[in-house]
């Protein structure tokens, strides 16, 4: 009993570390979870075997995702209409398969860095954590969700993210997370100097990352705007039913009349009309109409079938003026589309989601531009994919997204959605529009706060101005090169240091003398 009692006390404790980082992040926003869980976890690490690693860094896993991401239960059972023992399973395995991110982060530093359980190589866990969260935001079409970096959208390290986006500020915390169980291991050693110089480094990185969220990277484009973004709060259950098909275009309808002569752009969340546009031609006919007779924009959010009638796309229209339209690029997998239709089709016909035989539009797309002002539109969780947004015409004033966060219920799905959000925002130096159909609908500042947002869950309009920005930011410039060669400076000075410390290892076996 005592040996079972040991075998799993570690595991255990690694998963409690992954649920406190999984309260870092909105809406908790307990920033110092994020650097506090990490440096519990490599703590365990300190002195086990690459295997034993692997393990700790999947219950680790399975706590963070577990935690984190509960809510695609909720989509699958309430509005897949799967049993929920069935829905607790497929959420149970996507649990799983994300855990294997962190376990393989954890089984590389010690397999490749085993100095770890000394007091070298502060930064090779770090490196192996946040290489490893880069693989998982486009591994199997990519997963980009509860980054260590997105949970400082509040905390001085975001500095880093106008530089190295989101991956350089996951750096900085964990590097923090190091430095901390380093701390710890030179007071044991009563080596208080080195503790200090940790403690200050760390100071330093905080510091260096306030100074850094200071500088102003872009500046104003243009007058300010006045936009409206509209949130309809459908219920889920009733959006694509035939029955109550009218429920939405009422719903909008009656949320706009009084915004059409006050907003220079009227934005409808994803998929407000849950009708196809060649379907429902005549209504947006009528709506460009109105915008027209009222000099202004109507953004909304629409499927198109497809050319060969078959398919759909998850696409965004402007009307107005000339129409124009955006198609989505990266689709939600076993949701929008079935990845490897060939092996999980059968599996998850099931599931019963409408529209889930859409198609992606094309990688590059021209942003919508009204009024001189280029807005980059993204449509659900394509927001949280910093190299997608990044991509596009670097001259835009705005970012946009609509989405129907309404899948998840009443979970912490929707601001771990917004703050992601907030991280594009700091990252391109832009402001974004967040438009949803049940909340959170909110306008981000440039700097990531969130500078007005809507109650949520309940039919309501936002309007406010917004000020475009113009200029580039260094991650616009060179994208994700940067943080790839910090990445691999640390790897190499790693294994030197690694070589270095197993050769004074084998001299001191060598000449131990025999007793």
């Amino acid at each position: 009993m005592k040996n079972c009692l040991k075998a799993i006390f570690k595991p255990a404790v690694a998963s409690l570390f992954g649920v406190l980082l999984a309260i870092s992040f909105a809406p908790f926003d307990i920033f110092p979870l994020a650097i506090l869980a990490p440096a519990g976890l490599l703590f365990l690490l300190l002195g086990v075997s690459p295997k034993r690693a692997f393990w700790l860094g999947f219950s680790f896993g399975l706590g963070l995702f577990g935690a984190g991401v509960y809510w695609v239960y909720i989509s699958v059972h309430t509005f897949g209409d799967v049993l929920p023992i069935l829905a607790g399973l497929i959420t149970a395995a996507l649990v799983g398969i994300l855990a294997l991110f962190p376990a393989t982060a954890c089984y590389l530093s010690n397999r490749y860095f085993p100095v770890l359980d000394r007091t070298k190589n502060y930064f090779a866990f770090a490196a192996c954590w946040v290489l490893i969260e880069w693989i998982r935001s486009w591994l199997f079409t990519g997963f980009p969700w509860l980054f260590v970096g997105y949970s400082q959208t509040n905390s001085p390290l975001k500095g880093f993210a106008p530089i190295f986006s989101v991956y350089g500020v996951s750096l900085a915390a964990l590097i923090c997370s190091s430095l901390i169980v380093f701390a710890f291991l030179f007071y044991q050693q009563k080596n208080y100097r080195r503790v200090y110089i940790n403690l200050f480094t760390i100071a330093c990185i905080f510091t260096i990352g306030g100074l850094l969220s200071l500088i102003p990277w872009t500046t104003s484009a243009g007058k300010p705007i006045r936009v409206s973004l509209v949130q309809g709060n459908i219920p889920q259950s009733l959006k694509w039913s035939p029955d109550h098909l009218s429920l939405s275009f009422e719903r909008y309808q009656q949320l706009t009349e009084t915004l059409w002569n006050k907003s220079q752009i009227i934005i409808w969340p994803e998929a407000a009309i849950p009708m196809t546009l060649q379907n429902a031609q005549s209504f947006i006919n009528e709506m460009d109409k109105k915008a027209r007779e009222n000099n202004t924009h109507l953004i909304l959010g629409i499927p198109i079938k497809n050319e060969n009638g078959i398919g759909y796309y998850n696409a965004i229209v402007s009307v107005g003026s000339d129409l124009k339209v955006y198609l989505k690029r990266r689709l939600v997998p076993f949701g929008e589309y079935i990845p490897f239709e060939k092996y999980f089709s059968r599996a998850f016909s099931i599931l019963d989601i409408p529209l889930a035989n859409m198609q992606a539009g094309k990688p590059f797309q021209a942003p919508l531009e009204i009024d001189g002002i280029k807005i980059l539109p993204s449509i659900c969780y394509e927001i949280a994919f910093p190299e997608l947004i990044r991509s596009t015409d670097k001259n835009i004033g705005l970012l946009l997204t609509v989405t129907n966060d309404a899948w998840f219920g009443k979970s912490t799905a929707q601001a771990q959605h917004l703050q992601m959000a907030a991280m594009r925002a700091i990252e391109m130096g832009r402001p974004v529009l967040f438009a949803s159909n049940d909340g959170i609908t909110a306008v981000i500042t440039p700097d990531g706060r969130i500078d007005t947002s809507a109650p949520a869950y309940e039919p309501t309009v936002l309007s406010t101005t917004v000020q475009p920005t113009k200029g580039l930011t260094p991650w616009m410039t060179n994208g994700i090169d940067p943080i790839l060669f910090i990445l691999l400076v640390i790897f190499v000075i790693s294994v030197f240091e690694a070589r270095a410390f197993k050769k004074q290892l084998s001299n001191v076996t060598v000449t131990q003398p025999i007793s």
